[in-house]
């Protein structure tokens, strides 16, 4: 057995055995594959072969949860090694061009794209050669036709046409999607585009709700098309000219196929609370609801909403949520605040029955995120601040982005909203403000009459302080813990000083902007910057300094590795009296702490919140890949984790090209 790639994460955590049986673990990382819970299956399967010694289907799951969390060099990795092993199975090779195929899409140049895609071609080719199967097949065709070779293509995409009906003649009702699927894929290859739109309409009556493989199924068709020059009038068609033609146009290349595929819409909302008692010129009137129920109803069957993203105020949210669970849509909810502080902030006001609705919706939805978890005890005098309620905004605004972006699915913003200017920062007309901002055209339901006046706000504010206030503003956070620091001697703390930290420091010297105030102490590093996108470029470029340092030739450890998180929240910016330099405390300080110590090295991880606010600055240049949830940080619930990388974008590859 060829040995696996290990970090000191697996030394720093030592759960107790899953099982006292290998067969368990096995069913337990695909499980966790199949689930999207790629860094527990990274886990269990490490923890399994480290127990168990060798097992070719934990190292492939271990392989195959890699390659989907973006580590494709450390995929490339487990697989070479099960194939030098002579575990050269079918499996294996299609895992293993899996992986190159990502390569070559993810490639920071051409050169190294064309590469990759012929190290793909040549492992189906294997693969297919070894058991003439519709999956490595498939896949051949799909790469010959990347590289220019369509007749290649094409016979080999005939081959699995053949196969597939004689499959879905023998299984008769019991047939798998997959197999319409890869059918369809065939004869789209062959031009054969009537009979297979037949076939995808068919392959999706195997997938309801199941959005992310058919999002997969979509591309992979885009593609051929895009490589096909017949259908795109050009003998170079390029690898990422996917969606040049136009989707709602009948005689539009491509059409067809859009219309195998209808996908729900993602609608984000924002929208007025009912009338508080006393309000002095009515805005929502609780007399309103079922007008207002009904105008919301029509807006999201219009939509073809299927998933949607808001807080949960009374009023416009909760009756949006309800709309959504009625029409069997997916519910995700964003609070700025814990649910009992914005319970009674934003909802018992208005009564008991809005309380019981609050929680059902609560219940009911498919995700919570608490945006500000530690920020709020839990007395009557606790509010939400108005840069809580923004940064919860932007949060709600950015998910529902990331989903439309998973999925390639159209986005909606919608408002309940009077068009007037709000009682408060962080209402509905800062949302609306917000997403004309982003280029985001809302369709608004219009609500209320008459000139703005302040009502008198649900909310509690806190008891008067004596002590002077200190701000809160929203920043970028790096944290960074360097492994196997401990590993460093004191003879080599004077190159640990020089070698390493003048390294960041002439990284930090040369970037765009430098941060707004460092932190450190022993092995952990804190950054902290204005802007999103600068934290991240910094992010990626001290990532590929520690990955590409021969750190033994400087007289440190070989193994010094580095783990990455970035967050972004509301902190307390403030002169510390003691240091007399600017400094930033509060709980999203610790949140890259708490998540940190059990990550792989040498990658830059992120929060969901991260994430979210740069897909709701449209942020360009970065790549996310989502990696699960982790239930292990003290102060959150559990730690929703995206893998940061570059995009890297290419206009084309050779229409001819020899394999």
């Amino acid at each position: 057995m060829s040995s696996l790639p290990t970090d000191e994460s697996e030394v720093l955590r030592s759960p107790p055995p899953l099982s006292q049986d290998l067969v368990d673990y096995e069913t337990a990382a695909r499980e966790a594959v199949s689930s999207g819970q790629l860094l527990t299956a990274i886990d269990i399967a490490r923890d399994g072969l480290r127990r168990f010694g060798d097992s070719v289907t934990l190292r492939q799951q271990l392989a195959l949860a890699l390659a989907q969390t973006g580590a494709l060099a450390a995929a490339r990795e487990v697989l070479d090694g099960l194939r030098r092993d002579s575990v050269g199975d079918v499996e294996t090779l299609c895992l293993l061009g899996r992986v190159h195929k990502e390569l070559w899409r993810h490639a920071p140049s051409p050169a190294e794209g064309l590469a990759a895609l012929h190290q793909a071609c040549a492992v189906y080719s294997e693969a297919f050669a070894k058991d003439e199967s519709y999956y490595p097949g498939i896949n051949l065709a799909h790469t010959l036709a990347a590289l220019g070779e369509r007749e290649k293509a094409d016979e080999c995409a005939r081959k699995v046409a053949k196969q597939c009906k004689t499959e879905i003649s023998k299984a008769g009702d019991k047939a798998n999607g997959w197999l319409f699927s890869t059918l369809a894929e065939a004869l789209t290859h062959q031009g054969a585009t009537a009979e297979a739109e037949k076939y995808y309409k068919e392959a999706v009556q195997h997938f309801p709700g199941r959005w992310r493989d058919l999002a997969s199924m979509r591309r992979q068709a885009r593609e051929i098309i895009a490589f096909n020059p017949e259908t795109r009038g050009t003998s170079n068609a390029g690898w990422r000219g996917l969606l040049s033609f136009k989707r709602n146009q009948s005689d539009a290349p491509g059409a067809w196929l859009e219309r195998c595929f209808e996908f729900p819409s993602v609608v984000v909302f924002s929208g007025h609370m009912v009338d508080a008692a006393g309000r002095p010129v009515p805005r929502f009137p609780v007399e309103q609801e079922v007008e207002i129920r009904g105008r919301i109803r029509d807006e999201l069957e219009q939509l073809r909403v299927g998933f949607g993203y808001s807080s949960a105020a009374c009023g416009g949210d909760l009756i949006f949520c309800e709309c959504l669970l009625e029409m069997g849509a997916k519910v995700n909810l964003v609070l700025p605040c814990p649910v009992d502080a914005f319970k009674r902030q934003s909802v018992s006001f208005a009564g008991p029955e809005w309380e019981r609705r609050f929680h059902r919706v609560v219940g009911s939805a498919n995700t919570l995120l608490i945006a500000n978890a530690s920020s709020y005890a839990t007395t009557d005098t606790d509010a939400a601040s108005s840069l809580a309620l923004m940064y919860a905004n932007r949060i709600v605004t950015g998910l529902a982005t990331l989903q439309a972006q998973a999925l390639d699915v159209e986005l909606h913003a919608l408002a309940l909203w009077d068009g007037r200017p709000g009682d408060g920062t962080g209402g509905t007309s800062s949302v609306v403000a917000e997403w004309e901002r982003r280029k985001i055209t809302p369709r608004v339901i219009s609500i209320g009459s008459g000139p703005p006046v302040a009502s008198p706000a649900p909310r509690r504010e806190a008891l008067p302080s004596k002590h002077p206030v200190v701000p809160q503003e929203i920043k970028a956070m790096v944290f960074t813990e360097i492994a196997n620091y401990k590993k460093i001697t004191e003879a080599q703390m004077s190159a640990y000083i020089h070698e390493f930290k003048g390294a960041v420091a002439k990284l930090m010297a040369n970037a765009g902007a430098a941060p707004m105030a460092a932190e450190c102490w022993n092995g952990t590093h804190y950054f902290y910057y204005d802007g999103l996108a600068d934290a991240a470029r910094f992010a990626l470029d001290l990532r590929d300094l520690m990955a590409g340092t021969p750190w033994v030739e400087r007289g440190l450890p070989a193994d010094l590795g580095v783990r990455i998180v970035l967050h972004a929240g509301p902190v307390f910016s403030f002169v510390d009296p003691v240091l007399r330099r600017q400094t930033f405390i509060g709980a999203h300080v610790l949140r890259g702490a708490q998540v940190g110590p059990v990550l792989p090295l040498n990658q830059v991880h992120v929060t969901q919140e991260f994430a979210a606010l740069c897909s709701e600055e449209g942020i360009d240049g970065l790549h996310f890949a989502f990696l699960g949830r982790l239930p292990m940080t003290r102060l959150f619930e559990d730690a929703p984790l995206y893998r940061l990388d570059r995009r890297w974008e290419h206009s084309a590859v050779p229409a001819k090209n020899p394999v």
